[in-house]
């Protein structure tokens, strides 16, 4: 009512006059007075905005679901409403509401994989975030955590949701799940940052508020968290065990899910401890559970078959896995770092290594030093000293295997 009072240029004596008294018509325009249907009709007729005040209600309503379905990537009728928000969106007056609807654009886009639609939103919107609410500060900085996290940029990923817990309480719906799932991803992303005390502090806490609220599938892929974490800090037995935490709960709900990322991590814990053949086993469970999953679900099983029997020297095996990973990645829709890292493997498996430098040095370890991922330029760079040593370039070989450990010391 005041916004369109005040686009009118219409004093509130003007418009309360023969309708109500001006002190009431200043109650409801601030929200502390609820007038009959009838003062609303006539309030609404000497401002012409009947049909436009309902249908912009309508839209609020239809935004506020729209959040929900984004909050839950429930992506049933999500476009539908997308498209009719966007269709009226010059009937919302309400400048904070456009400011959250133009956020959740950005999650929406990550969503739906537009990367090239995100990419523009999330310029328009850094451009825009020196006039944010600290409400729409909070989106802001959470759905950019999500943006870098797509792009594995995922110590920048961490920052942007570590920002956003500073404006938690702003959040605009959903208080506790908001919290839940933020702190979920402050622990995620801390994992993959190899911020490893970090993690398992906000797993366990992510974990503990989950288990109140009997979210099993949350709880399990916690346990998956900590079960990482334990392993980088050598508590075998942790590991293993929160491991089995989330396989027991994927198995009682049936999540093929779950118990495929379960299954995986438990190979990957054969794996460093030697036990090549009990890796490969759990990877081959991990694959088969995959198959009624989206293609590049299955890269992640197959890349570590290739990998454990290219590091027990079955060239046969190595190379069949390295073939269903190439046929997998010639169809895209994959991250970079798997077509980098499967070229890289048809070199060491092939023989041929003409090229297994240049990958490295040109292609992965740029990749990886623009992502800040400092663990894994090691791994490669420790991969490309050791070819060069193999080749009897000693000199080269010290040089990369000098440069792997200082940045293993600084990390």
């Amino acid at each position: 009512m005041k916004y369109h009072r005040l686009k009118l240029n219409m004093t509130q004596s003007e418009l309360a006059d023969g309708i109500v008294s001006i002190p009431y018509l200043s109650k409801i325009e601030n929200g502390y007075a609820e007038p009959s249907q009838e003062i609303i009709n006539l309030l609404c007729e000497k401002l012409d905005i009947q049909p436009l005040i309902e249908e912009q209600g309508h839209l609020v309503l239809l935004c506020k679901t729209w959040f929900k379905d984004l909050f839950y990537s429930n992506m049933k009728d999500i476009d539908q409403n997308f498209l009719q928000i966007e269709k009226n969106i010059d009937l919302i007056s309400n400048q904070d509401l456009l400011n959250l609807f133009e956020l959740h654009k950005l999650r929406y886009f990550i969503l739906i994989k537009n990367k090239k639609a995100a990419y523009e939103q999330f310029i328009w919107l850094e451009k825009q975030s020196k006039h944010f609410t600290e409400t729409n500060l909070y989106y802001w900085h959470k759905f950019s955590g999500y943006y870098h996290f797509t792009k594995s940029a995922y110590p920048k990923a961490l920052k942007r949701f570590q920002l956003a817990e500073n404006f938690l309480a702003n959040a605009y719906h959903l208080q506790s799940e908001e919290k839940n799932s933020l702190f979920y991803m402050i622990a995620l992303s801390a994992s993959y940052s190899r911020k490893t005390y970090l993690s398992i502090t906000y797993a366990n806490e992510a974990l503990d508020n989950y288990q109140k609220s009997y979210n099993q599938e949350k709880c399990g892929q916690c346990h998956i968290l900590l079960g990482i974490s334990f392993l980088r800090i050598h508590e075998m037995e942790n590991a293993l065990q929160s491991y089995r935490n989330a396989e027991n709960i994927a198995r009682l709900t049936h999540d093929n899910n779950l118990l495929a990322i379960a299954v995986q991590n438990i190979g990957n814990l054969n794996s460093i401890i030697n036990k090549s053949q009990e890796a490969i086993d759990y990877y081959l469970e991990s694959y088969k559970l995959r198959d009624k999953s989206p293609i590049e679900k299955k890269i992640v099983p197959i890349a570590s078959l290739m990998k454990e029997h290219y590091k027990r020297h079955d060239i046969y095996n190595s190379k069949r896995w390295l073939q269903e990973g190439l046929e997998i990645i010639s169809q895209g829709n994959l991250d970079s770092f798997y077509t980098l890292e499967f070229q890289l493997y048809e070199q060491l498996i092939n023989g041929d290594n003409t090229s297994l430098d240049q990958i490295i040095l040109k292609k992965i370890i740029p990749y990886l030093e623009e992502r800040e991922l400092h663990y894994e330029k090691f791994s490669y760079l420790k991969i490309l000293a050791d070819y060069y040593f193999n080749n009897r370039k000693y000199k080269l070989s010290a040089s990369y295997y000098n440069h792997a450990l200082n940045v293993r010391n600084k990390i």
